[in-house]
């Protein structure tokens, strides 16, 4: 007979929920490269990093309106403190980030609630924390939304569209027809003649 008293304790890890949304997920593959709806195990020290570049981002969304390196969240822990806190910021150049109705320019960054709303481009993201034991891992769940976010959240007027470089929002007409005015990164390795 074996003794469960002598077996180790499952370590709980921390799990960071990211549930996505984007207009045309269902007649474009958006997430098709993302781990959804199944626990994706990191370790602490290494950032969470979302963009469409595969070669520096942990996880990919192949649409030309992401930016090559779109956002990173990163695992922390605050002195004296034995649970893990995360934060993310804005890695585009191109486009700001919208976290919790505050906006983020190239490089800053913002301690994540328990809760949080995201949007960057078209896309809303809300996250948050399942804490856990571990002090060296935590995992990351992606799920999509069929209803945005922003909706379900009550989040309405202008921070309930998309910012973008030009400040305007994401739709104007011109002769009467709709003309996205989403922002296209362009890639700076790429030689202009």
């Amino acid at each position: 007979m074996n003794d469960i008293s002598k077996l180790e304790t499952e370590e709980l890890l921390t799990c960071l929920h990211l549930n996505l949304y984007h207009p045309e997920q269902a007649s474009r593959p958006l997430f098709h490269d993302l781990p959804l709806n199944e626990p994706f195990e990191m370790e602490a020290e290494d950032p969470l990093r979302l963009g469409r570049d595969g070669q520096t981002c942990t996880f990919v969304i192949p649409d030309s309106s992401v930016s090559r390196k779109q956002i990173s969240i990163q695992a922390f822990k605050k002195p004296n403190s034995g649970v893990l806190n995360f934060c993310i910021q804005n890695m585009s150049q191109k486009a700001n980030l919208i976290v919790a109705g505050s906006e983020l320019k190239h490089l800053e960054r913002v301690e994540l609630n328990d809760k949080m709303f995201l949007r960057f481009g078209r896309y809303e993201m809300l996250i948050w924390q399942e804490p856990g034991d571990s002090q060296n891992k935590f995992e990351v769940l992606f799920e999509t939304c069929n209803t945005p976010p922003s909706q379900e959240l009550g989040i309405d007027g202008p921070c309930n569209r998309p910012v973008m470089d030009s400040g305007a929002p994401w739709r104007s007409f011109e002769n009467g027809q709709p003309t996205s005015q989403e922002p296209l990164e362009s890639d700076e390795t790429a030689i202009l003649v």
